[in-house]
């Protein structure tokens, strides 16, 4: 299996989210709920469901961005293995349940849980890649 599986899996999740996000902003504006020119400065009253969404979106670039670059160094190396991809394929998978949990944002201890979760493999991989690498 290639490391590269897991990596568009998160690509195509991010994406999700994203689209996620569009729907909500612009049926907030629909609604009335939001006016387009907020949307500038992002001052004002947003709905609790669409401030929700956008943090869950800004969330998509933050952690995963070192597992982005995890996977590249790994690709552009041609150094990983089957280890590389258990830790690679955890991270998305918590990622994903992170995800599905935060739709209806009710239990902040499961989210919590499956953040540590994919902390913890991406930790992991970096620790397993830095071995890698001190050990060429």
């Amino acid at each position: 299996m290639n490391i590269l599986y897991p990596l568009l899996t998160m690509v195509t999740l991010t994406f999700a989210v994203t689209m996620r996000l569009l729907y909500f902003a612009v049926n907030s504006v629909k609604k009335g709920e939001v006016h387009i020119k907020q949307y500038r400065t992002y001052e004002g009253e947003f709905p609790p469901k669409l401030n929700s969404v956008r943090q869950h979106y800004k969330n998509m670039f933050e952690m995963p961005i070192l597992f982005y670059l995890l996977c590249v160094l790994l690709l552009i190396q041609n150094n990983f293995n089957q280890i590389d991809i258990v830790f690679a394929w955890g991270f998305v998978i918590f990622r994903i349940l992170h995800s599905i949990s935060r739709i209806p944002n009710k239990d902040i201890n499961i989210r919590f849980g499956l953040f540590v979760g994919s902390f913890i493999m991406l930790a992991a991989g970096w620790v397993h890649y830095g071995l890698k690498f001190i050990n060429c």
